[in-house]
């Protein structure tokens, strides 16, 4: 039952019907096999273009563990890890540094997956201690060389 719409009939509805039952209607002297022509762009003056520059990326905790991962890295070779155990000590201050670098008979003795979890400790050590980003560029300027990856 259709009741009046605030004193009107639903007749009186221009948009009671759904437009999919409508039938659709042509314009007179319509040509819809036309082929189409694009818009003309507005006269609105363009701004100049500026250069643009990248943002400098710091390093963070993210960019430090892929720099370790990268390639299926293992550790850097003995001298170079060294040298990186060193960068660490002098940021140390008075924290606790983390286990060594293997080297000697112990690199020898030791397979890479122990190396690998000793390595992930020095970096997670200096993700906590304020110096990734130092971390972070000594690794990223070693040479492929220099690092140790598993087979």
């Amino acid at each position: 039952m259709n009741k009046p719409l605030w004193g009107r009939k639903p007749s009186q509805f221009a948009d009671t019907e759904p437009a999919s039952t409508m039938p659709m209607t042509l314009p007179p002297g319509g040509d819809f096999d036309a082929p189409t022509e694009p818009m003309p762009l507005s006269a609105r003056p363009t701004p100049p273009r500026t250069e643009l520059s990248l943002a400098p990326v710091e390093a963070g905790e993210y960019e430090l563990m892929a720099e370790l991962r990268k390639d299926n890295r293992v550790c850097p070779q003995p001298t170079r890890w060294l040298e990186f155990f060193r960068l660490l000590q002098d940021h140390a201050g008075r924290q606790p540094l983390p286990s060594p670098p293997l080297t000697g008979s112990a690199w020898a003795a030791t397979p890479p997956s122990a190396k690998r979890m000793c390595f992930r400790e020095q970096a997670e050590w200096a993700v906590q201690n304020g110096c990734v980003a130092e971390a972070c560029e000594f690794l990223a300027g070693l040479p492929k060389s220099d690092w140790l990856y598993a087979d």
